[in-house]
Formats: structure tokens, sequence, C-alpha cells
């Protein structure tokens, strides 16, 4: 999720805390949980990725862009919280727990749904330290940061936008979804409901009202067959003689 998008969640997430439990230390640790935590990316890009640009907008579009080679991102851990929790229910610290609320249940889960749809992955592991130390703490292991386009060039409107998704992976995105089978065999929703108006239309079911049981039953038969004008006997007679052998094998009377 962008900065902005955590900054605003996090900050109404503080004011319900403060409103409700007037605790100052557990309203601390909500903003440090929902929205300082962020402060581990500037540990990646100067310790790991050795970048000397401390310019906060070079620092936000270097992240935003995608530029990362590694993920190392000690505070979003799955493990570090749980290591986190316990600690806080052993001293019971109203500012750890809330450390842990604003972590566990607003910033990470708030991540996984947003930067899950701009990667096109499941960040449900990515979350989790032993995940990612497994592939290295490599980006090009863990993301797909070949979607990511750039981001928009004005500090703030970047700051709540966040990342996106470049224009072609979209396009290829459009043209995969349209080109798959199921998508291709899938009629228009309109054309699905003109069909089941002619199906209901034909079996008598979906009529206008100013048709009278009378004429539903006349289409009903002439429409299989059975509604002919001759009369029971002449329909009768017909039938028998065109169904006999000598009736197949004798010509009408203009063909002789």
């Amino acid at each position: 999720m962008s900065p902005g998008g955590h900054l605003v969640t996090t900050a109404v997430a503080c004011a319900a805390v403060q409103m409700s439990t007037g605790s100052v230390a557990l309203t601390a640790g909500v903003a440090a949980g929902g929205f300082l935590i962020d402060l581990d990316h500037v540990l990646d890009y100067v310790l790991f990725e050795r970048q000397r640009d401390l310019r906060p907008a070079a620092f936000l579009r270097y992240y935003l862009a995608g530029n990362p080679r590694l993920v190392v991102l000690l505070l979003h851990s799955y493990e570090l919280l749980a290591a986190l929790a316990l600690a806080a229910w052993w001293t019971n610290l109203e500012g750890l727990w809330g450390y842990v609320l604003g972590a566990a249940a607003l910033h990470l889960p708030l991540d996984i749904v947003f930067n899950g749809k701009v990667t096109g992955r499941n960040m449900v592991p990515f979350y989790s330290s032993v995940y990612r130390t497994r592939a290295g703490f490599r980006t090009s292991r863990l993301l797909d940061a070949g979607r990511i386009g750039a981001p928009d060039p004005r500090f703030w409107s970047a700051f709540f936008v966040g990342s996106v998704v470049s224009p072609r992976s979209a396009r290829a995105s459009s043209i995969a979804s349209l080109a798959s089978p199921s998508a291709a065999a899938r009629p228009p929703r309109s054309a699905r409901a003109s069909s089941d108006r002619i199906a209901r239309l034909a079996f008598g079911c979906g009529s206008p009202p100013s048709l009278r049981s009378g004429q539903l039953d006349r289409i009903a038969r002439l429409a299989f067959g059975c509604g002919s004008p001759l009369p029971r006997s002449a329909r009768a007679s017909s039938i028998a003689s065109l169904a006999s052998p000598s009736a197949a094998a004798r010509p009408t009377s203009r063909a002789r």
C-alpha cells in the first residue's frame, strides 16, 4: 500500500483507539505499528541497497518504481510479530500491544491486498522472514518487479497513490484474459439475457401479459407442428396416406 494510504488509515485507527481507550501509550503503539513500521524500508535503502541519495523524493521514487534488488524488511515479519505478541502478553505493556495491533491488524493486511494487486503475486507468504530468507531476499525471486510502472513524478501524488502497474503489463493482462478459452466461450450478459428471454417465450414462460392462454396454446402448437388448421379427421387421413409405402412410391398428379 502507498505511504499516504498507511498514513490515513493509521490516523483513523489512532483516533478511534484514543477516543475509546484514552491510552496514549496504546495509541502511540498503533501509530508505530501502522505507519512507522515502514522505516525498515529506509534501513534496506541505506544498508543493503547502498543508496546515498537521502532526499525523500529520491527514496520514494526508488521504491515505488520497484528498483530494490533486495527486500530484507526486518520489521515486516510474521515471526517478529509473533515474538512481540508473546513479549506483550508477558509484560502487559500497552505500547507493545498497540504496536502488534497496528502491524498485524492494519499494516500487513493492507500491504498484502494492495501490493498483491500491483505485483500480481500472492503476498501472504512474502511477509514471512523465513520465506524471504530462503529466496536470498532477492527481489527477482520474490516479486514480479517488471509489472511495476513509473510512479507519478509529483511527490505528494506518488506518496498517496503508491506503485502502479505498468501500461504494458496491464495490456498484456487484458489480452490474456480476452484470449482465454473461458472468456471466448462465455457470451456477454446481454446475449445470455436475450437467449433466456427467447427460450422463455418459446415455451410460454415469459410471454407478454396481453396474450391470452388460448393464444399461447395456439402459438405453441403451431411452433411444434401440432396446430395445423386442418380438421382432425383430415389431418389423420393425410398423415396415414403420406406414411403408406404406396403413397411414397406413387408420384403426384402434377408429376404424372
